[in-house]
């Protein structure tokens, strides 16, 4: 018994199905449909010129008189709109073709805000935010949940934040992306000055460091 395969179905296709059947007169759908996947300036272009085009169609169309008066103004009028019609259809599949690859076929990329990791680290900057007004209100309420302490271990979300005045240097390297020496430099200057600091300014001042890493502390760090 010989097996039947589905029939192979070519996506996009009906922008030249509509294109044919519509004799011209909604070529401009297709397009408008690339560009609200693309949003490319030459498809909205496209797409304005053939809804023009489409509505010359229909006015023309709507002057050819009755075939039953014979005259050569009509058949002048249905010769013009015959041609254009298949100027219309042919001009359009044409030009079609490439968009339907783009829109059908060709990777796309994801939108940012789409986008899963983007999704994450958004989340966890609105935790830091939420986090860190939580510290500077209830310093005592944040301390027992561990907020800036990723090795206590407590278990509360705080987005990625760490207390230069209390955390270890392995916490601090890790939580801010930094090297573990950049973080070592910062516990010793925290030692150096009494063990604790008042704002970044002051670690910045006590300590040189590259802009790459006074960005990521002021990112995630607390003091």
């Amino acid at each position: 018994m010989t097996q039947q395969h589905p029939p192979v179905r070519t996506p996009g296709a009906w922008y030249f199905v509509l294109t044919i059947c519509s004799a011209g007169f909604l070529a401009a759908i297709p397009f408008w449909h690339a560009w609200s996947q693309l949003r490319a300036d030459k498809l909205r272009t496209l797409a304005l010129a053939y809804t023009a085009v489409g509505v010359a169609l229909v006015v023309l169309m709507s002057l050819t008189p009755d075939r039953t008066a014979n005259s050569s103004g009509n058949d002048t009028i249905s010769t013009i709109g015959g041609f254009g019609v298949l100027a219309v259809v042919i001009t359009a599949c044409i030009q079609l073709r490439g968009i339907r690859r783009a829109v059908y076929t060709a990777p796309r990329a994801i939108p940012m805000d789409a986008d899963p990791v983007m999704a994450r680290a958004m989340a966890a900057r609105q935790r830091r935010v939420e986090a860190r007004k939580l510290w500077s209100s209830d310093p005592a309420m944040a301390r027992e949940l561990g907020i800036g302490r990723p090795d206590l271990g407590r278990g509360f979300d705080d987005g990625g934040l760490v207390d230069l005045n209390s955390a270890s240097a392995p916490a601090i390297a890790r939580v801010c992306g930094i090297a573990q020496q950049q973080a070592e430099a910062i516990v010793a200057a925290r030692t150096a000055r009494g063990g604790s600091y008042f704002n970044l300014g002051e670690l910045f001042v006590d300590l040189p460091l590259p802009e790459s890493v006074q960005g990521s502390l002021t990112e995630h760090a607390i003091v």
